[in-house]
């Protein structure tokens, strides 16, 4: 089948066009995609454990601790750049006149959790305590967790 001059240049044309949706495609999805990667959540999955292990991974995993206990807190990161956090202990709420202890300058470890860990004073009250880590420099709360203290 001969074609003509017409249909031939109709056919690049098409060509052209799906190349040039595909690239429009292409581009939009990566721009969401990133924008999304740098504008989510920096550090996931806050975690209380009775432990870590050598490494600093979470392990002995509870949310109910006594009097003088140790309370672990781990958060993993989930950007490559973050390096430094900060975690803040609460009583009850995170509001800021509930503030028991705050550590700042907590480095990456090296199965990749920030990890911070509080001792249970012996004239701690019973009840509802929680835990929160920010980004070093921001103001925006990346994960949070809860645990019970019980005589």
């Amino acid at each position: 089948m001969i074609m003509t001059r017409s249909e031939q240049e109709e056919i690049k044309m098409n060509k052209l066009v799906i190349a040039v949706i595909a690239i429009v495609a292409v581009l939009l999805i990566g721009t969401y995609n990133g924008y999304n990667y740098y504008n989510g959540p920096k550090i996931v999955n806050g975690v209380v454990s009775g432990s870590v292990d050598g490494k600093g991974k979470p392990i002995d995993f509870t949310n109910e601790f006594s009097l003088g206990d140790t309370v672990y807190f781990s958060a993993e990161v989930n950007r490559f750049w973050i390096k430094e956090a900060k975690v803040i202990w609460y009583k009850d709420q995170v509001k800021t006149s509930n503030r028991l202890h705050v550590e700042e300058n907590i480095v990456l470890n090296d199965a990749g959790y920030f990890t911070a860990k509080l001792t249970i004073p012996d004239d701690a009250k019973e009840g509802r305590y929680m835990v929160t880590i920010f980004v070093k420099g921001s103001k925006i709360s990346e994960t949070t967790a809860e645990f019970y203290v019980k005589k």
